[in-house]
């Protein structure tokens, strides 16, 4: 019943969004954010304790603060992107600049799949209208939520920019069934990944790191393409893709070195736009007893 209730409250929401022009749903958003800043004390601390980890002394109490409150206003206004994201893509080949594309060209044109390397940084979500744009197809690794109601919902929406859900839970099956097909499988990187992933620097702090990627180019010889959606202003975005990731011929630690070179890449384009990656999410924690060693 609890999630009933939930679903039809966030369906009422996002229906009432939809009537509203894009740009007064997005300063709402906004002051959502602002409104989550001033309010949500923990995860306030989180992201604070988190910018100060990264950035130690070289930022002022008052700048990361600053970036704090403008990350909590893009988180918003990203899950506004993808309750609204059927009205954006009806403006997509106007609202949006696509740079990098040819090197999604020369990855394809290889056979072997891609894996599009991201992260919740920019608009994650208006990533995927790059495969709505282009019509190239692309599956996502998604982790599903609890709410049975919501997950449809969400993955319904993702759907409608051509782009196919895969749950995280037994994903390895459908993302190999993907890449052998020559189609592009998203895997997000940025996120604490447990005792299954490599403790590797991410800021200058060891942490788990996922090496999924790394572990299916190995297997498939698929390639690594890494990406994102970067907003521009109130309904701009610019999707960047970068060049390939190759694997290092004939090194013994390949998995290590891929996984901290995709961390050393995000960790750049995150100092470069800082207030719109999600700081609130617990990066870093103590090291699990069976962490894999980097």
């Amino acid at each position: 019943m609890i999630y009933l209730c939930q679903f039809y409250a966030v369906q009422v929401l996002v229906f009432v969004l939809n009537l509203l022009p894009l740009s007064l749903s997005g300063w709402i958003a906004k002051c959502a954010g602002r409104l989550f800043y001033a309010f949500a004390g923990g995860r306030r601390k989180i992201a604070l304790g988190n910018l100060a980890r990264a950035y130690g002394d070289t930022l002022s109490r008052e700048q990361k603060k600053s970036i704090v409150c403008e990350s909590f206003e893009n988180t918003a206004q990203s899950i506004l992107d993808l309750f609204l994201i059927k009205k954006i893509k009806k403006h997509a080949a106007r609202n949006f600049v696509i740079k990098g594309k040819e090197n999604m060209d020369a990855a394809l044109t290889q056979g072997k799949g891609v894996i599009l390397i991201t992260s919740h940084l920019g608009s994650w979500e208006c990533l995927e209208l790059f495969f709505y744009l282009t019509g190239i197809p692309c599956s996502v690794i998604v982790k599903s939520l609890k709410n049975k109601y919501l997950d449809k919902a969400i993955d319904d929406l993702r759907r409608a920019t051509t782009v196919i859900p895969i749950p995280k839970k037994n994903a390895i099956r459908e993302a190999l069934t993907e890449l052998k097909a020559n189609h592009v499988v998203a895997v997000l990187i940025d996120q604490w990944d447990g005792k299954d992933g490599l403790w590797i620097d991410f800021f200058g702090t060891p942490t788990a790191t996922t090496s999924l990627p790394a572990r299916l180019a190995k297997k498939t010889d698929c390639v690594l393409i890494p990406a994102y959606c970067l907003r521009k202003g109130m309904g701009r975005y610019e999707i960047l893709v970068l060049p390939q990731v190759p694997l290092p011929p004939g090194e013994v630690d390949w998995e290590t070195s891929v996984t901290r070179r995709l961390n050393e890449m995000l960790e750049s384009h995150i100092r470069e736009y800082p207030e719109q990656w999600s700081w609130a999410h617990r990066r870093w924690k103590p090291k699990p007893e069976t962490s894999r060693q980097a």
